[in-house]
């Protein structure tokens, strides 16, 4: 299994509305490829990402700090086999007018997993800073 990748991204967003990006449905959507987050946001429960009707990603919540982090499994469902990616942990700090947003990919499938991480991370920044968000 591949070692943990650290990314880092510093958006011009407050924490709370970083935040709210990361685990409201209804704007994961408009950032996460198109998917919604589906949870209870409870400890040991699912944390589900779908496309419509169609399960994309799932796993359990294991770790859930709001404001300021969770960390969950990562099981892709969009092939024909689940794949296990490992874990995922979102952390979000204020930095100055802004946040520093913290991804740890642990586990996964290396150059392929990296990419897409940072594919995601830079979307989340587009995305909050964008004129569009309110």
């Amino acid at each position: 299994m591949p070692a943990e990748r650290v990314l880092r991204v510093r958006i011009e967003a407050p924490p709370e509305a970083v935040w709210a990006a990361l685990t409201d449905p209804a704007r994961t959507v408009q950032w996460y490829f198109g998917t919604e987050a589906r949870s209870s946001w409870r400890v040991g429960e699912r944390l589900d990402y779908y496309d419509g009707d169609a399960l994309q990603i799932t796993g359990r919540l294991l770790a859930y700090d709001p404001p300021r982090s969770f960390r969950h499994e990562f099981i892709a469902t969009w092939g024909e086999d689940d794949d296990d990616q490992g874990t995922l942990t979102w952390t979000v700090e204020p930095d100055g007018t802004g946040s520093l947003v913290t991804l740890v990919h642990a586990g996964g499938h290396g150059d392929e997993t990296a990419e897409g991480s940072q594919q995601v991370l830079g979307s989340l920044k587009s995305y909050l800073e964008s004129a569009a968000v309110e």
